[in-house]
């Protein structure tokens, strides 16, 4: 009696041992379905943003416009996720050339989006009305997001940014800004960071921006860059790259010409940042006089 009651029990324990083993197969075979389900729509997503990001590459101007007009001339465009809301604009006039930087609230598909539309609004506004002058071009382009883009209480694009206007007959550089970082690299050393409006475009509606003008003479650099080289953190110690670390190297760089200045920042940037994720969408652009 003994023993069949623990033969009993153990053909149970047995037939237990078997209902486990076919449920965790089955949980198996599930998490590779998953997994191959994952693996698919992460094919898909990183097959739409690389193309995304040839689109919006597509955008991008050609540098050569701008040596046209300047002893040299670099960019560099390096998106967190291949897009992003960092853009650079050059457009030639009848006068000179237009050029600057824009970079969109976020990052991601959103400030892809954001970025577009400002380059495609800037190019019609240049097109169609001929306006070359910069504060006006930030003017209507605050007044244009706020009406595509709007909550009926606010604008919910928002972009930051600085437009310059070069006119090649009168040797004359003006320029607007929306909170965009320049730098005046003078030819013997020296920098000078470039006054700006303390407003975004999409904040106000009514917001009207400053002109100022700029002095410069033959040897001297323009950089333009976006919080995202400065805001990097890295190094040692995973602190951020800083407006201070990057004027150090800027003035170490005063006899360079503009592509070797831009090029030493984007390895600076990359040695800086290392094996940490980015922190945000990166763009600089390098103009010598």
């Amino acid at each position: 009696m003994e023993l069949n009651y623990l033969k009993e029990k153990l053909q149970a324990k047995e037939d237990m041992l078997a209902q486990t083993t076919d449920f965790l197969i089955q949980i198996q075979q599930n998490l590779e379905e998953k997994n191959t389900e994952l693996q698919l729509a992460s094919k898909d997503i990183f097959d739409s943003i690389s193309f995304a990001s040839l689109i919006q590459n597509s955008l991008l101007p050609d540098v050569e416009v701008l040596k046209i007009f300047f002893k040299d001339a670099s960019y560099k465009v390096i998106q967190k996720i291949g897009i992003g809301g960092d853009t650079v604009f050059v457009k030639n006039t009848n006068k000179g050339v237009v050029f600057g930087l824009l970079d969109s609230t976020g990052h991601g598909i959103p400030a892809a989006l954001l970025s577009i539309s400002g380059t495609l609004l800037l190019k019609e506004l240049m097109t169609t009305m001929e306006i070359d002058n910069p504060k006006t071009l930030f003017n209507l382009l605050n007044y244009q997001l706020h009406n595509t883009f709007s909550n009926n209480k606010s604008s919910i694009a928002h972009q930051e940014g600085i437009i310059f206007s070069f006119s090649s007959t009168e040797n004359n550089l003006t320029y607007s800004s929306a909170k965009g970082k320049a730098l005046l690299l003078h030819k013997n050393g020296g920098i000078d960071e470039l006054e700006n409006t303390k407003k975004s475009i999409g904040d106000d509606v009514n917001s009207e921006f400053e002109l100022f003008n700029i002095n410069v003479v033959s040897g001297d650099k323009l950089i333009i860059h976006s919080d995202g080289l400065t805001d990097q953190f890295g190094g040692n110690e995973n602190k951020k790259f800083s407006r201070k670390k990057l004027k150090i190297l800027l003035n170490k760089l005063a006899g360079d010409n503009a592509s070797t200045i831009a090029k030493k920042i984007e390895d600076e940037f990359t040695f800086w940042k290392s094996n940490n994720k980015q922190t945000d969408d990166v763009s600089f652009i390098v103009i010598e006089f």
